[in-house]
């Protein structure tokens, strides 16, 4: 695979992974979460993650590590644009 090429195979490969994560989780597909997660596929393939088993279980390994740093009722994290 050339950088950032995937051919019809792979593509089905992770359009697979995509749809059963999405199903699974009862997430549309083309939804903002939908769209992360397939993009975390795209990257997780090309990582060397060559089934949509092993891509679907990198995507729930990640998704488990970011929700491992939220903590339910923290005060919200000021960004740039919020004024004081």
């Amino acid at each position: 695979m050339v950088a950032g090429v995937f051919d019809v195979t792979q593509l089905n490969l992770i359009r697979d992974a995509h749809l059963d994560w999405c199903a699974v989780n009862t997430v549309e597909p083309t939804s903002v979460l939908g769209e992360e997660a397939v993009a975390y596929l795209l990257r997780a393939y090309g990582a060397g993650c060559d089934s949509p088993q092993e891509m679907i279980a990198s995507l729930d390994r990640h998704i488990s590590e970011r929700a491992s740093h939220v903590q339910l009722g923290s005060p919200a994290i000021p960004s740039s644009g919020d004024e004081r």
